[in-house]
């Protein structure tokens, strides 16, 4: 017969893997965007997919996301999506017209190709915290912490598995 800790041990061997089907640590990512957030008055989500949807190109998908989260709905329109389909290697970072202005395309490019250098390692949590420290050191200089800041947005990571 087993003891208790033989079986959790098993249990975790077993039954981890199929709820683990998207290789991202959820909490620690949730704790990143915690830290950014003692840092900026900006905003951010995390939306994981496995694959884009056929036909679907990820601006579009992230697009579709971010109005979906109404993330166009805070005060200074500076919320920002991380978007990514980490199967397909994809991802699209989007920045509401507040912060949009003050980083531009090359900024969120290369963001989104640093990312994608830590998937390619499979260092999928990794990738992400590192990007969210990045721009948590940039949005801080165009939208430093207030004292009356709100969290406008839950810090939820979103996994759609």
């Amino acid at each position: 017969m087993c003891s208790p800790d033989m079986i959790s041990f098993y249990n975790r061997l077993i039954i981890m893997p199929l709820f683990s089907r998207i290789p991202f640590d959820k909490k620690q990512i949730e704790n990143a965007i915690a830290e950014l957030e003692k840092q900026t008055s900006a905003e951010l989500r995390v939306y994981i997919e496995r694959h884009l949807p056929k036909n679907t190109e990820n601006l579009d998908r992230a697009l579709t996301i971010f109005n979906q989260l109404e993330m166009h709905k805070t005060v200074a329109r500076n919320a920002v999506l991380i978007y990514i389909a980490h199967k397909d290697q994809q991802c699209f970072i989007l920045g509401d017209q507040g912060i949009h202005q003050f980083v531009g395309d090359e900024f969120w490019h290369k963001q989104c190709q640093s990312m994608i250098s830590y998937f390619k390692e499979k260092q999928y949590t990794i990738g992400i915290v590192s990007v969210i420290e990045q721009i948590g050191e940039e949005l801080s200089i165009h939208f430093p912490i207030q004292p009356d800041d709100a969290n406008e947005l839950p810090n939820e990571v979103i996994i759609n598995d």
